[in-house]
């Protein structure tokens, strides 16, 4: 039924009629360049963003220079004259054309250029004249890692990015922001392990750059009020095979492991991709949670505390298969199949006890909770992109499946000293979502440095979850079902000048939402349109100075999981729960940064969030609790910062930032206001690498995190220092790494709720104290990533469930 309310909008047809129109208008338009011709090896394979420059044949003074595009294309629009070209790419010889003569008629074609591969090209290229560590476009700023890391897992290699911290959770944030992983572009479909586990599998020596978008322009989907981390890999264009293997190992209070293998196999007119990722995990995490119990008067009149020692384990399996084909020189149909197995499991053990103030009684209960997950993901698309001329003129399709599932099975027992109450219980919680999504994008470049970028995508979400409950001779088995459908337009302008560039852009979302309980004994809808503008500005002061600004207006709709009323256990006395009445949050977001050579910025950013996501805890019965989602009034995010990341010397690199922030919020929940002015607090990270020998290195890396109030949650602060050595061999092919996480055990995660009449205190013990090794080997030059085809993508980042 859903996928008919999509067209019940006659708006949507009249945007997309328009798209399709300038579409069509657009490929009939012609790129006028009267020089043009292809780059290709000794086997007639293209040979992608090669560098062309054009050169005048009197004194071989360069005129133009231009990258080749994916399919090796290119062309000039040039005056009359006498000139020649002269071709280069990595780990080739340069080659030369013979001169040539245009007139002002003349229409050249020079065919295909052949480059011979270097014959000394035998071991890792060495690049003497780098691209700059960092870039600052309008809309990002882009890291080249230049060999950063020297082959160290990705996940240890973030720390080291400007404005990048990973805590010990293996949660990642871009300017004190919530980030979404892209690689090459596309999102992640991964959960938040096995999205760490991969990351702890890539190695930094097969990623080319990082670019770091605090404020996503219309292009991206307007979901989620955070930054985007997209991770571009380097790619391997030269026929044949090449890729890199990689495991680790580590020990804290439990073992670690994870592998790896990533393979690249390329020959005339196809590529094939093969990528297997393993990881494996086990920890503590100990949560200890005291709940007090207020009456009006805010006198307290009942406790609970609740101590859970708790052992997990995660292992993560994810292979990925990609193929593409070249149809023709302009024309790439890729397709990929991306299966993903999680197994965990998690056994623990609470103390409760609870006390009636009042009565002034106490009661002593043990909880056991053994709990075994599996988790499977399936994800399969389609991508067809043609180059409809070498001006750079680009038109793709995506068209996407993903299947999540999760079957969670519990066995549970409390044991109170009363026998009629002690009866064991066993809970299975299962959700499936199916994810359809098909995208299109046009991208026009209208000279001298301008370009209009425009597309449409439409995805359609299907969510079941169930929880079939038993205790004794009851059985209780309840439903949840909901569906989505998003449709988006969007359209940027922008242009990039010698001082001065710029990019506008605006979204438009239509979202439908339906959601079923016990089989439509409760039910709800969810219908509305949003706008959502952008605009990002850079502005060069000088050569050695430059501004930028970036405004735009963010949804933040609630994860699946978030909408799910049925409940999830933490113990007997603590439950948790999704919200169906749960709106989304509109941000309106704004950040000013000035830059110093690439490597000094500061920079002041604010948000305001209306409807502002926040938990709070409700009672059941008693003293049974249950947290849920709900919405605040609104909510501010302030920030002044500043950050350093440079090569300063050629033995030391260092990349350090401090973030000031501050966060007021205010939210009625049932009639209790719940306000705050928030607090000003400092977060500081500073990662320095030292060369100590030749290819071999010494690091450390300490975090800093003040105290912080973040709605109505107050923060404890924390510290911790990673330290660690490298060394390289093989011509750098090679590398092993040596780190100790979190040196001296400091790192904490405590923190109050405030929820009116119930305040929690909350303190997680997770295991971070541990020795980590980490070795990686290229092979046949690097790597290149196997996922290139998903357009599910804001849909599949909501569909992940976090531990509890």
């Amino acid at each position: 039924m859903i996928g008919i309310l999509i067209f019940k909008s006659t708006r949507f047809y009249g945007y997309l009629g328009l798209l399709l129109c300038s579409l069509m208008s657009a490929h009939a338009q012609e790129r006028k360049n009267n020089v043009f011709g292809a780059v290709v090896n000794e086997k007639n394979i293209f040979i992608p963003y090669a560098q062309v420059s054009l050169k005048n044949s009197l004194d071989s003074n360069t005129v133009k220079t231009v990258l080749a595009d994916s399919l090796g294309n290119f062309g000039f629009a040039i005056a009359s004259g006498k000139y020649l070209i002269e071709v280069k790419s990595m780990g080739y010889r340069s080659a030369y054309t013979v001169t040539f003569e245009v007139t002002a008629v003349s229409s050249i074609n020079l065919g295909s250029i052949a480059l011979q591969i270097e014959p000394t090209q035998l071991g890792v290229v060495t690049v003497d004249a780098k691209l700059p560590f960092i870039e600052r476009r309008a809309d990002k700023v882009i890291v080249n890692l230049n060999g950063l890391g020297s082959g160290a897992p990705l996940m240890e290699v973030m720390n080291q990015l400007p404005g990048v911290t990973v805590d010990a959770s293996d949660l990642i944030s871009l300017n004190g922001k919530s980030v979404q992983i892209y690689i090459d572009g596309k999102v992640s479909a991964l959960s938040a392990d096995a999205l760490s586990g991969l990351l702890k599998g890539i190695s930094s020596a097969a990623i080319e750059k990082v670019e770091l978008i605090s404020q996503p322009s219309a292009k991206y989907d307007a979901a989620g009020n955070g930054a985007i981390i997209n991770i571009i890999r380097k790619r391997s264009y030269k026929g044949g095979l090449d890729g890199n293997v990689y495991a680790g190992a580590g020990k804290g209070t439990y073992g670690k492991a994870n592998g790896g293998v990533n393979l690249n196999y390329k020959g005339k007119g196809y590529n094939l991709l093969l990528n297997l990722d393993y990881n494996y995990n086990k920890y503590f995490y100990n949560t200890d949670i005291a709940t007090n119990f207020l009456d009006d008067a805010g006198t307290v009149v009942g406790e609970s505390i609740s101590k859970m020692k708790s052992t997990r384990a995660i292992a993560n399996y994810t292979p990925n298969l990609g193929m593409d084909f070249y149809l023709s020189k302009r024309t790439t149909l890729s397709a990929s199949v991306k299966p993903g197995f999680q197994t965990s499991w998690r056994d623990g053990v609470a103390h409760i006890e609870e006390v009636d103030v009042i009565a002034k009684s106490k009661s002593l209960s043990v909880f056991s909770n053994d709990v075994a997950v599996y988790a499977g993901n399936f994800s399969t698309g389609l991508r067809l992109q043609h180059q409809i001329d070498t001006a750079g003129r680009d038109l793709t399709m995506d068209l996407d499946y993903y299947r999540y599932a999760n079957y969670n099975d519990q066995n549970n027992r409390t044991v109170s000293f009363d026998p009629f109450d002690d009866q064991p219980s066993v809970i299975a919680q299962d959700r499936i979502l199916h994810v359809y999504a098909f995208k299109t994008d046009y991208v026009q470049p209208l000279g001298k440095g301008r370009q209009f970028e425009m597309g449409m995508k439409t995805s359609f979400v299907f969510s079941d979850n169930s929880n079939d409950f038993r205790e004794g001779a009851s059985h209780q088995n309840d439903l949840f079902d909901y569906q989505e459908n998003i449709s988006a337009l969007y359209l940027t302008y922008g242009a990039t000048g010698e001082k001065f560039s710029y990019q506008l852009g605006i979204r438009g979302e239509y979202t439908y939402g339906q959601g079923e309980e016990q089989s439509g004994k409760n039910s709800f809808n969810k219908n509305y349109f949003n706008p959502f503008p952008s605009v990002h500005v850079d502005y060069k002061l000088t050569k050695n100075h430059n501004l930028s600004l970036g405004i735009n207006k963010r949804i933040e709709r609630p994860g699946y999981e978030s909408l799910n009323p049925l409940i999830r256990i933490i113990n007997s006395n603590n439950l948790q729960q999704g919200n169906p009445a749960l709106r989304p949050v509109l941000a309106y977001n704004a950040d000013l940064w000035y830059g110093y050579k690439n490597a000094f910025y500061a920079g002041v950013t604010y948000s305001y969030s209306v409807d502002d996501f926040t938990n709070i805890t409700v009672p059941v019965e008693d003293v049974v609790v249950t947290t849920l989602p709900g919405n605040a009034d609104h909510a501010g995010y302030f920030t002044l910062q500043a950050m350093y990341g440079k090569q300063v010397l050629p033995w030391w690199y260092t990349s350090s930032n401090a973030i000031l922030s501050k966060r007021p919020f205010k939210g009625e929940f049932d009639g209790i206001l719940l306000q705050t002015d928030g607090r000003y607090s400092i977060s500081a990270t500073s990662y320095n690498s030292f060369l100590l020998h030749k290819n071999f290195s010494f690091l450390f890396l300490f975090n800093y995190r003040g105290k912080s109030v973040e709605r109505n949650i107050s923060n404890e602060a924390f510290a911790y220092l990673t330290v660690g050595v490298r060394q390289q061999f093989l011509k750098k092919r090679a590398s092993v790494q040596l780190n100790v996480m979190d040196v001296f055990n400091s790192y904490k995660n405590k923190f109050q709720q405030n929820s009116g009449p119930i305040q929690q205190n909350w303190r997680n013990h997770i295991e971070t104290r541990m020795v980590k090794l980490n070795l990686t080997y290229s092979f046949g030059g690097s790597i290149r990533n196997a996922k290139k085809v998903n357009g599910a993508e804001d849909e599949k980042n909501r569909s992940v469930v976090r531990e509890n």
